[in-house]
């Protein structure tokens, strides 16, 4: 597929911020997302738009049986007894996969490409925003900043893995505030044993200590593809 067309790079980055692109499609367009920085400008921009939404629409409480399916959904009440076949609920799942199977092909790679990474992490900021994607490539770590990144002028954004352990963090390297840098990984660092990547704004060049000295912005999980 040509993803260098403008027209499928805005429907792919729309689909993406409304969450309606999910499960190993979404994963599928966070690969893309290293390697397309216009891709990424497409997410920049419907963040943006899509966001401004939430100020003029009205909070509505949904019905109680949503809340109800929500949680029998999750396993956390019993589902109630269903007397009759839900024929309803059928076709909608039918649907549903269908539009998955067709979401897949979409954004299917060639073949041909390298097999794909090993684990991938989207660090967002409290608004949901996307400000870097990290993916792993073999004893690398590929980080490209998305452009919601506030700028820091005498301080740096520094990586941290959290080990799962509970173990003190261990720094992975500097963030870029702009554009895209390779980490290297150390032979001490096993990715395996990772319980969540924190993100700390310490000191230009770094932490001084081997641990976060200033404040840890964001956190969030690495996910094995």
């Amino acid at each position: 597929m040509k993803y260098q067309s403008t027209e499928l790079q805005h429907q792919l980055a729309a689909r993406f911020v409304l969450g309606s692109m999910r499960g190993l499609a979404r994963r599928r367009f966070q690969r893309l997302l290293m390697d397309i920085p216009a891709l990424r400008d497409e997410v920049a921009f419907w963040e943006e738009h899509l966001h401004e939404l939430t100020d003029v629409i009205p909070l509505r409480q949904p019905p109680a049986q949503v809340w109800q399916r929500i949680q029998e959904r999750l396993g956390w009440v019993q589902a109630r007894p269903v007397n009759r076949f839900n024929w309803s609920w059928l076709l909608g799942a039918m649907a549903s996969i269908v539009l998955l199977v067709n979401v897949f092909m979409l954004v299917s790679p060639d073949p041909s490409i390298t097999p794909s990474p090993q684990r991938i992490a989207v660090i967002q900021n409290a608004d949901a925003r996307t400000l870097w994607l990290i993916e792993q490539r073999d004893q690398q770590l590929k980080v490209a900043a998305v452009g919601a990144i506030a700028p820091l002028a005498n301080e740096d954004y520094q990586l941290w893995m959290l080990p799962a352990d509970g173990t003190a963090p261990v720094s992975l390297g500097l963030l870029p505030q702009q554009g895209e840098v390779l980490l290297a990984l150390t032979d001490k660092i096993d990715l395996a044993l990772v319980g969540a990547l924190a993100v700390s704004r310490e000191p230009l060049g770094g932490s001084p200590e081997p641990f976060p000295t200033g404040p840890v912005l964001f956190t969030t999980d690495l996910l094995i593809i």
